[in-house]
């Protein structure tokens, strides 16, 4: 396994907001499910470890929290507007009228 960097965290927390957001197959299944709040609070997770890291972060590094968290804000604004209201959602024991 390799050694842990800034930059393998921010990879794996930007894969698991996009299993969030249901880009992605979770993980070891062939199910799709989209849970926005956990995406949200992941990408809140990067922003504050990208406020925390300030002046401690390689070039590359903080371009990969800017260019990664423009993607996911961009996927997440999508994903949102793609997601009926929770008023909308049918019951998971009811079927759709």
């Amino acid at each position: 396994m390799d050694a842990v960097s800034l930059s393998s965290h921010v990879f794996q927390l930007a894969t698991a907001a996009l299993v969030y957001m249901g880009a992605a197959k979770l993980p070891g299944t062939e199910k799709v499910e989209v849970n926005l709040p956990l995406a949200k609070l992941t990408i809140d997770t990067l922003d504050m470890l990208k406020t925390k890291t300030e002046g401690n972060r390689t070039a590359d590094e903080t371009s990969l929290f800017d260019d990664v968290l423009y993607q996911l804000r961009l996927s997440y604004v999508k994903a949102e507007s793609a997601s009926p209201p929770a008023s909308e959602t049918p019951p998971a024991d009811k079927p759709a009228s």
